[in-house]
């Protein structure tokens, strides 16, 4: 999608204590910023903007805001897309294949708390949202249709990443990746990811999984929230 229409992007994190998911991207040093919401928490790693709401209010996934909600459910329908909407759904949404879910929010621009462009965590620079999907095809097709361009990768092989205006997302042909997570994840690539991993280890971030051992410690890591999503640190 290109902005028009709408404006910003959020990804967010569906969770039962958003109080200890916000705690816990803080010791990562992304910056809190104003929330548009009245429940939950909004953070930013300098690129990219995560919102932290507890269950039952908006789905884990891309949220998009914009100025008109009526032209942005439009938009919608005219790319071929159902909307699920009703009393009881705050946020109009649809899913794509992969289960991964996009919501509608009217916002007005001023409130969106500005990027400044550049890492600002320990996690180093935002890659993408990765996401492992059974229906590969019909996931890539499903964004496509969302206007979002391959940037990265074979269509016809394992992992492509899509990009537009605002995000990227990584899809991996379930069963082909290495190493087991929970979709989405967030990715970041650094030259000194293990740098980065050992002073993480010295604050006592608890790494899930490291990768790579070596004699100077993990190359790669896997971080876990206390709502169970995946961090994944890359070296680049």
């Amino acid at each position: 999608m290109k902005k028009g229409i709408f404006h910003s992007m959020f990804f967010n994190l569906s969770v039962t204590d958003p109080l200890k998911e916000y705690y816990f991207f803080r010791e990562l040093g992304y910056d809190k910023v104003n929330c548009p919401l009245s429940e939950g928490f909004c953070l930013t790693d300098g690129t990219l903007r995560l919102l932290i709401t507890p269950e039952r209010s908006i789905p884990t996934g891309i949220v998009l805001a914009g100025q008109n909600l009526e032209e942005m459910k439009l938009d919608i329908k005219q790319r071929g897309f159902l909307l699920v909407e009703g009393a009881e759904i705050q946020f109009p949404r649809i899913s794509g294949p992969s289960g991964t879910t996009l919501s509608l929010i009217e916002m007005d621009e001023q409130w969106v708390p500005p990027l400044k462009g550049s890492p600002v965590s320990l996690c180093g620079t935002f890659f993408e949202i990765s996401v492992e999907t059974i229906d590969y095809e019909a996931t890539v097709e499903f964004w496509e249709r969302m206007g979002l361009e391959v940037i990265y990768g074979d269509k016809k092989g394992n992992w492509v990443t899509l990009a537009d205006d605002f995000i990227k997302i990584g899809f991996y042909r379930q069963g082909t990746v290495e190493h087991k997570f929970r979709s989405p994840a967030i990715t970041y690539f650094e030259p000194d990811m293990q740098d980065r991993i050992r002073l993480l280890q010295q604050l006592q971030v608890d790494i899930a999984r490291p990768l790579g051992e070596c004699k100077n410690g993990p190359v790669d890591a896997i971080l876990e929230t206390p709502g169970g999503y995946n961090i994944f640190l890359f070296k680049s």
